[in-house]
């Protein structure tokens, strides 16, 4: 039942004794306030918000708040949103025609590399120029995109960092949205659906291969995984997951990459203007979100052991100074969150 009172939708909030320029000249994760709303004595606020991928996906939110702006302004909806529960359903009968290796296959214990107690959050700035110099450290960049270029390094960096066993088989799943006109020409979503409408196909390899390997070989299995993701694959994963019964995601050597700098959360206007930052605001276990700070900075919150911090950094830093120590190099290393 629903009280339908009139009086709004219910939600937390909090007041902190403190502005904007005192949480640093740089907005970016881990953010210290996750209240629903979180006044500043400036007069500016946090709006923070908890989604179920049951429901909706990063776009999904963004099409949520961004109605929700257009209520608050007066103005008229972009698009109307809508769920249309039965646009992915599974096929019939059921049936599985690709390989998710992003899923557990197997029901077996799994410990992901980076649950230890010691773990700590960190965010990485990579600017233009450092973008540039990875670029020109690897033959392949010139064929690839800059999505494959940074999932690529953070993998590799991230596989050295935690000193996996050789002969381990790793893997990085690239998050992929459905709704563009190559997939959804044969899935139908409507304009303005707000569920799920993603896959993440898995590139594999043995660590030691990875990790010896030029950075072109690793791009070239990035991409293609990417060929994997269409129509096809999206109902593959809807029947995987009716005939497995819903399994986990793979944790043992498992990575998810998502990119949401064309997530257009840094563009919604709840009647104060744009804000100053929109995105996730924390690093997860076994998953790296990144997202633009700036106009042409790219943020990557990782979340790792601390020795595991230290080398990702370095190897990472080796990637953009290549042989030439008077490029660019990243910032040094600060704990900012522990967990």
């Amino acid at each position: 039942m629903v009280d339908c009172n009139g009086r709004g939708v219910l939600f937390i909030e909090a007041s902190a004794d403190v502005t904007l320029q005192q949480l640093g000249p740089t907005i970016q994760p881990p953010f210290p306030y996750l209240d629903e709303v979180t006044r500043l004595v400036c007069g500016g606020f946090i709006l923070a918000l908890r989604i179920n991928h049951g429901k909706c996906d990063a776009f999904g939110i963004f099409l949520f708040m961004n109605t929700w702006g257009d209520g608050t302004r007066c103005t008229t909806p972009f698009c109307s949103t809508c769920l249309a529960k039965g646009a992915l359903r599974r096929s019939n009968p059921p049936r599985i025609t690709r390989i998710h290796h992003e899923y557990q296959l197997e029901n077996i214990e799994q410990q992901p590399n980076s649950a230890e107690a010691d773990v700590i959050q960190h965010s990485f700035t990579l600017s233009p120029n450092q973008i540039m110099e990875i670029e020109m450290s690897s033959a392949a960049s010139r064929t690839c995109s800059r999505f494959e270029l940074i999932t690529t390094c953070l993998w590799r960096c991230r596989t050295l960092a935690l000193n996996v066993d050789p002969d381990e088989v790793v893997q990085i799943s690239c998050v992929a949205n459905a709704r563009g006109k190559n997939i959804n020409k044969d899935l139908h979503l409507p304009l303005g659906y707000y569920g799920n409408a993603f896959a993440f196909p898995a590139a594999v390899s043995k660590a030691g291969v990875l990790c010896k390997n030029p950075l072109g070989y690793a791009v070239e299995l990035v991409k293609k995984a990417k060929l994997e993701m269409n129509a096809e694959y999206i109902r593959s994963v809807a029947d995987f997951m009716v005939l497995r019964g819903w399994p986990g995601l793979k944790m043992t050597g498992n990575l998810i990459v998502s990119d949401v700098t064309s997530s257009k959360l840094g563009e919604i206007d709840l009647g104060w203007g744009y804000p100053e930052f929109g995105g996730p605001p924390m690093a997860f276990p076994l998953i790296i979100v990144y997202n633009n700070r700036g106009e042409d900075e790219i943020v990557v919150p990782i979340l790792l052991p601390l020795l595991a911090m230290e080398s990702f950094q370095q190897e990472l830093t080796k990637l953009i100074e290549g042989t030439n120590n008077k490029h660019e190099t990243i910032q040094r290393l600060k704990i900012t969150s522990m967990i």
